[in-house]
């Protein structure tokens, strides 16, 4: 392991809790289970993201993206920096959260720099999320985003490739809210399409962007 990484003791306890959520329908939100992506890494590199054990692509096929055609992420996103994230239009708190600063990023790169990282949007709802509803939901935080929808098996196969917790089933409230279960890490893919680092939904837009701008030029943690 370089000088630069060094691994942080009980991160199952600490880092593994803090990237599961289950996000309601509703009003109402719970905790969700310890698993998460890799090992988190103690960041003394310049890179102020969380570095993390390296993840490679998934190879996943998607059923369609938003424009309706279907989504191969290993090839159709190869040697470009992409941010890959699983949530649901209804989720009331982290899926937009990351979403907003996503673009507030964005936004703070050059425009040069921001054309070439793509952002994969993974809904982990099929059933609610159409497409037309995710053109919808995305293009509110920037038209470019692009959202992916599948078959439950095809995102369960995705997830599990690239170490995302994601639930099988809703989770039902008494109330009638329902909440689906999964992490709420932004893996950063860099341009070899492997992720070193990953951004929690609370990552200022400032230190997204500056990592971004590392990954474009090439580099990586």
């Amino acid at each position: 392991m370089s000088r630069s990484k060094t691994l942080v003791a009980g991160f199952a306890v600490a880092a593994l809790v803090a990237v599961t959520a289950a996000c309601s329908s509703g009003s109402s939100s719970s905790g969700g289970s310890n698993q998460g992506t890799g090992l988190v890494l103690i960041n003394t590199s310049p890179y102020k993201g969380d570095i993390i054990t390296p993840v490679a692509k998934p190879t996943t096929i998607f059923t369609a993206d938003t424009t309706g055609k279907p989504y191969n992420i290993k090839t159709t996103t190869s040697g470009r920096v992409t941010l890959l994230y699983f949530g649901y239009t209804t989720c009331p708190d982290q899926c937009p959260l990351t979403m907003a600063n996503t673009a507030a990023a964005l936004r703070i790169l050059p425009k040069a720099d921001a054309a070439k990282v793509t952002v994969l949007f993974v809904t982990v709802d099929p059933t609610h999320d159409t497409l037309a509803r995710l053109r919808y939901w995305l293009g509110q935080f920037d038209p470019a985003f692009i959202g992916l929808r599948g078959t439950l098996a095809q995102i369960q196969q995705a997830a599990q490739q690239t170490g995302i917790p994601v639930g099988s089933a809703p989770i039902k409230g008494p109330d009638g809210t329902y909440a689906y279960q999964h992490g709420t890490v932004m893996l950063a893919f860099s341009t070899n399409d492997t992720a070193y680092e990953s951004f929690f939904p609370s990552t200022p837009p400032a230190n997204m962007a500056h990592d971004l701008a590392l990954l474009v030029a090439g580099h990586h943690p």
